[in-house]
């Protein structure tokens, strides 16, 4: 089989998930199928992050090799369950209710959001603003998640991403969501 990033004109990724079996495949081919016309991907989990805050889908199977890889675990395992695009879209829908902060494509990233919020959680806590509070958003925009307290932006960024990968599932995800898309980062 050829790869489909050769395919593309990329050069091959270091793409290979370890199964359960201890077999290793490549991401494309280990955690990415189509169903009757309906990609899968394999999801690790979802959750509104910290500091970034955005929605962030953490993806197993990755075609990158950072060293000292934080989420190798779930990048170079197959660790979580099977996911349509029809069922991430809806999750994004369900996230657009719970957006505080919408910013311009240009604010994406974490280091953007720093200057939001320091995300003490003083202001839904104690009802005043933490000491080094930017003062830029109303009690009212910081909510709780997982990783603490802050807004929740209209991003959402999915993580170890093959980038065959990500050119489907963001393309079906742009049709059934009706957000802007991009591989790295998605706009609602």
């Amino acid at each position: 089989m050829i790869c489909n990033m050769v395919k593309q004109g990329f050069p091959p990724g270091s793409c290979l998930v370890e199964l359960p079996s201890g077999e290793k495949k490549p991401a494309c081919q280990a955690t990415l199928k189509r169903v009757k016309g309906q990609y899968y991907r394999v999801i690790t989990g979802i959750q509104l992050s910290r500091p970034e805050d955005y929605l962030s889908i953490y993806q197993s199977g990755c075609n990158h090799s950072c060293l000292k890889c934080h989420s190798y675990y779930f990048s170079q395992k197959f660790n979580g369950k099977w996911m349509s695009t029809d069922e991430l879209a809806e999750i994004c829908r369900q996230y657009l209710d719970f957006v505080t902060v919408w910013e311009p494509r240009e604010r994406a990233t974490m280091w953007h959001a720093t200057d939001l919020c320091h995300h003490c959680g003083y202001c839904k806590l104690e009802n005043v603003r933490g000491p080094l509070c930017p003062g830029k958003l109303s009690p009212d925009q910081v909510v709780l998640s997982v990783q603490g307290f802050g807004p929740a932006r209209n991003i959402l960024r999915s993580l170890a991403e093959t980038l065959l990968a990500a050119r489907i599932s963001m393309r079906r995800l742009r049709r059934r969501s009706k957000m802007f898309v991009d591989v790295n980062y998605m706009f609602f």
